[in-house]
C-alpha cells in the first residue's frame, strides 16, 4: 500500500522524495526546529557540556530550558537520536521526571527525553532527512515542550499526563509548521550550499500533503475501530475481525496468512481502547492551528505565549475541552479539520 502511495504522489504532484532529502540534512532540522520552538515559546535552550551532563551514551545531548523574559529555570531535556543495538526502535519522548510543586514549596524541574532513530552522519556521508523524519522531529519535540512547561501543582498532572485522547493533539498541531514556506525555509539547507527549499519545490510538497487522505485517514478508522471492537467483547479472533474490517472500512483485504494486530503496539501500550485518539485529536490540532495561528502568524509570539499558557502550561489539570476554550476563545469546531482533509465545507 505504501508502494503505490508513493507512486500516486510522484505521478500526480511530481514529489522527488528523495531530492526533497537533499534540503533537510539532520544537522539543519536539528537546529532550525530548536530555533523556531525557542522563538514561538519564548525560551532559551543551552547545551550542557559533555563533561558535565549525565547521559547513558556519548550520542546523547543535554539541554537546560530557561524562559526567556524572566529567565526562569523550565528544566532539562534530552536528544537520544541515532540507532544503536538494543535500543528502543521507533521515535517517542520520555517523561524522566514531572514537573510539580515538591513539599517545601519549592519547583521540581520536568526533565524529558526525546528518543528516536535518525541515520547519524559521518565525514563521507551527511544524514539527509525525509520530510516524514522532518515531521517526526517536530512533532516529538513538541511533547517534550508539553512535558518540559508543565506548571501544575501535582506530578499526576503534569506536561501529558492528559486526557489520553487529548495527548496528541498539541504535538499533532506543531506539525503543520512542517508544511509551511516560512518555516520550510528555516528548517532547509541543501548539503552541499545551503540553499533553502525553492518554492516550486515547496509548493509541490504542500499540494501534495493530501495525495493520500482518503487512504490515510481510512486506516486510520479502520484501526480505531478495530481497537474498540476487541475491547468490547470478552474474547476475539483478531486476525479475523481485521480481515472483515479492512475489507468493510478500507476497501483493501489484509494480506492472508498475516495477523497484521500481533504487531500493534498501541493496543498494549496506554492506547488500548483509545487508539481513534489520533485521529479525534486531529480535529482539535487543526481547529488551534488555522484558528490562531495560520490567521494571526506562525511564528507570532503573541499566540505562542498564549499557546503556553493555556494548552501546554495547565497540563491535565484543566479539563481539555475548557483549555481549548480558553485559547481558541469559543467552542472547538470541527470545520478546519474537514477543509485540511481537502473536504469542501
Amino acid at each position: 500500500m505504501r508502494y503505490f502511495m508513493n507512486m500516486s504522489e510522484e505521478k500526480r504532484y511530481s514529489v522527488d522524495h528523495n531530492k526533497l532529502k537533499e534540503y533537510f540534512p539532520l544537522e539543519k532540522v536539528i537546529q532550525g526546529s530548536l530555533d523556531i520552538y525557542q522563538e514561538l515559546l519564548g525560551l532559551k535552550f543551552e547545551e550542557v557540556p559533555k563533561d558535565q551532563a549525565p547521559v547513558w551514551n556519548d550520542d546523547v545531548q543535554m539541554f537546560s530550558v530557561t524562559d526567556k523574559e524572566t529567565s526562569e529555570f523550565m528544566g532539562f531535556f534530552y536528544l537520544d537520536l541515532f540507532p544503536r543495538e538494543g535500543k528502543f526502535s521507533h521515535a517517542a519522548c520520555f517523561g524522566l521526571q514531572p514537573g510539580c510543586l515538591a513539599p517545601d514549596g519549592t519547583r521540581q524541574a520536568a526533565i524529558a527525553a526525546m528518543v528516536a532513530n535518525f541515520t547519524k552522519s559521518t565525514p563521507d556521508s551527511p544524514s539527509l532527512s525525509t520530510h516524514d523524519e522532518v515531521e517526526t522531529f517536530f512533532h516529538e519535540f513538541g511533547h517534550v515542550m508539553h512535558d518540559i512547561l508543565g506548571q501544575t501543582e501535582l506530578c499526576f498532572f503534569s506536561g501529558t499526563r492528559v486526557e489520553r485522547d487529548f495527548v496528541e493533539a498539541p504535538s499533532q498541531m506543531l506539525e503543520n509548521w512542517c508544511w509551511q514556506a516560512e518555516s520550510l525555509a528555516r528548517l532547509s539547507g541543501h548539503y552541499k550550499d545551503g540553499s533553502v527549499l525553492p518554492d516550486d519545490m515547496v509548493d509541490k510538497l504542500v499540494k501534495a500533503r493530501n495525495a493520500n487522505a482518503g487512504v490515510f485517514n481510512l486506516r486510520q478508522i479502520l484501526l480505531g475501530s478495530f481497537d474498540q471492537t476487541i475491547h468490547t467483547r470478552e474474547k476475539a479472533d483478531t486476525e479475523t475481525i481485521y480481515s472483515g474490517l479492512s475489507e468493510k472500512i478500507l476497501g483493501i483485504p489484509a494480506t492472508p496468512g498475516t495477523n497484521m494486530c500481533a504487531a500493534f503496539a498501541h493496543l498494549a501500550d496506554g492506547y488500548d481502547a483509545q487508539y481513534y485518539g489520533y485521529l479525534w485529536s486531529e480535529v482539535y490540532s487543526m481547529d488551534m492551528f488555522c484558528s490562531r495561528f495560520k490567521k494571526e502568524g506562525i511564528m507570532s509570539q503573541k499566540v505562542g505565549k498564549e499557546y503556553r499558557k493555556y494548552i501546554l502550561q495547565p497540563g491535565g489539570s484543566i479539563d481539555a475541552i475548557d483549555m481549548l476554550k480558553n485559547f481558541l476563545g469559543r467552542e472547538p469546531s470541527q470545520e478546519p479539520f474537514l477543509i485540511s482533509k481537502g473536504l469542501e465545507i
